[in-house]
């Protein structure tokens, strides 16, 4: 096999490998136990036997990551070789592990469920490394890269052929961090022509513009027209949005796309003179992509019996649909579609977009108003986690509609787009459910300050808290 040259930056430091593996191996562990004791009669000493197990477990895992040089894995990269260094250490950490078993140094004094335990460790252990490090590549790939790294690789197309547009080619020309596909123009009779070595594409309607745009995997569209307002009203914009392309506008073509833009961009776009950036760190938004995943994962599998129920109870109550799904706007301005259990009924936006007005809204069905009280209604919503569409904790995504209102008022709303919305929020906490407009202008700020101080640990509180109301029966 011939090996690929691969550079200083394609590894993450070796202490954060070790500390994340020996965490998700420990992991690992613990919920092998839960299970084992699910399936298994209770025993005496069951506490005692979780903490020594975890004890040896760690132990395990940080001879078997330390013999088999897995902290040493090139992090942007996997292939079988990779693999195969995890399984190594996980048997490592096993065979230490039965050890302990043979020696009465751990144990259940049942030797069924000790064989039991050691089995669903090793699975899960190697199913837990190996896909949380496969997520972590490829949100490396695409979060943890510098802004010019992130740029070289950006893929370009100029709208119109204009002199403007096509000075403006040259002077890209000189940058190589751009990747120029050609120019974009609506005239038919221009489709196929060569500029300065950049073919044209025409197009005749949006129908070709989708196609066009998986076809040459256009990531931005870049404006020679400095009129923002122009642009803004273009009648192409929303279908930028829709297909997840980000708009650049001349001369600022050192500003990339909207996730990572720099401050003078987002301030020509809002109009604003403040520029809010994301708080937390590549390393941490990293780590609270691998926590939403594997905790989401987790949370399907143990809650699924929950998840029928409520199911059942919808669909006997009035026959309708159980999921209710909707459009939303996420991370980069994307739409996504949020999942949640039907609490009202069928037709309750048949007048177009409403707020839930509380728990008296004459709309929520009888089980709907019970699953409302109690957050079961949100329970779906573990499955946008899973995918990556949202986070556990990050400003609550709304609807188009409603958003286009917000930005009216404050138009610093579009910071948020530079991270995941959550299941929850610091603003839910403060500033409760939002059933108007003002409420929703009021709820920005504290998402805003959220932006600015996110960090691992502020999450951590917010999750607290938010189990802690939950708890208390606060209705949010």
């Amino acid at each position: 096999m011939k090996l690929t040259k691969r550079n200083k930056g394609d590894f993450a430091s070796n202490w954060m490998i070790m500390l994340l593996d020996v965490g998700l191996s420990g992991i690992a562990s613990l919920v092998a136990i839960l299970l084992m004791r699910w399936m298994s009669e209770p025993f005496f000493g069951f506490q005692r036997f979780t903490l020594i197990w975890l004890m040896f477990s760690v132990l395990g895992s940080v001879i078997g990551f330390y013999l088999t040089k897995t902290y040493k894995i090139v992090i942007r990269y996997f292939n079988f070789n990779d693999t195969s260094a995890l399984v190594k250490a996980t048997l490592i950490k096993e065979l230490l592990m039965g050890a302990c078993i043979l020696f009465n140094l751990v144990g259940s004094g049942h030797a069924r469920l000790d064989i039991l335990t050691l089995v669903l460790d090793a699975l899960f252990t190697v199913f837990i490394l190996v896909i949380v490090r496969v997520v972590m590549i490829k949100i490396l790939k695409t979060n943890s890269m510098s802004i010019e790294e992130s740029v070289e690789r950006l893929r370009v197309i100029v709208y119109g052929t204009s002199v403007k547009a096509i000075a403006m080619v040259d002077r890209l020309d000189e940058s190589p961090h751009y990747d120029i596909i050609g120019f974009l123009s609506d005239n038919p009779a221009t489709d196929g022509q060569i500029i300065n070595g950049r073919r044209v594409f025409a197009y005749k309607d949006k129908a070709e513009l989708a196609i066009l745009k998986e076809q040459q995997g256009i990531e931005c569209i870049l404006y020679a027209n400095e009129d923002k307002d122009a642009i803004q009203n273009h009648d192409l914009s929303e279908l930028w949005l829709e297909l997840g392309i980000h708009i650049l506008v001349a001369p600022k073509i050192e500003d990339v796309k909207f996730g990572n833009m720099k401050q003078q961009a987002v301030r020509e776009l809002t109009g604003e003179s403040e520029y809010i950036a994301d708080g937390m760190g590549k390393f941490g938004r990293v780590f609270k992509r691998c926590v939403d995943f594997v905790i989401s994962s987790i949370c399907l599998v143990v809650f699924s019996p929950l998840f029928l129920i409520v199911y059942l109870a919808i669909k006997i109550e009035d026959g309708g649909p159980a999921i209710y799904s909707q459009e939303r706007i996420g991370r980069f301005g994307r739409p996504f579609r949020i999942y949640k259990f039907r609490s009202m009924r069928t037709d309750a936006e048949k007048d177009g977009p409403a707020l839930f007005s509380g728990e008296n809204d004459p709309r929520l069905t009888k089980v709907g108003k019970f699953i409302r009280e109690h957050h079961l209604d949100e329970l779906p919503q573990l499955f946008n986690v899973f995918k990556g569409d949202m986070a556990f904790i990050g400003p609550r995504p709304e609807r188009q509609y409603f958003i286009e209102q917000i930005v009216e008022v404050d138009p610093r709303y579009y910071y948020l787009f530079q991270i995941r919305p959550g299941v929850t929020s610091y603003a839910t906490l403060f500033n409760g459910y939002t059933d108007t407009i003002e409420k929703m202008v009021r709820r920005l700020k504290y998402d805003l300050y959220y932006l600015r101080h996110r960090s691992l640990l502020f999450d951590a509180k917010i999750l607290f808290m938010t189990f802690c109301s939950i708890a208390f029966g606060k209705k949010f």
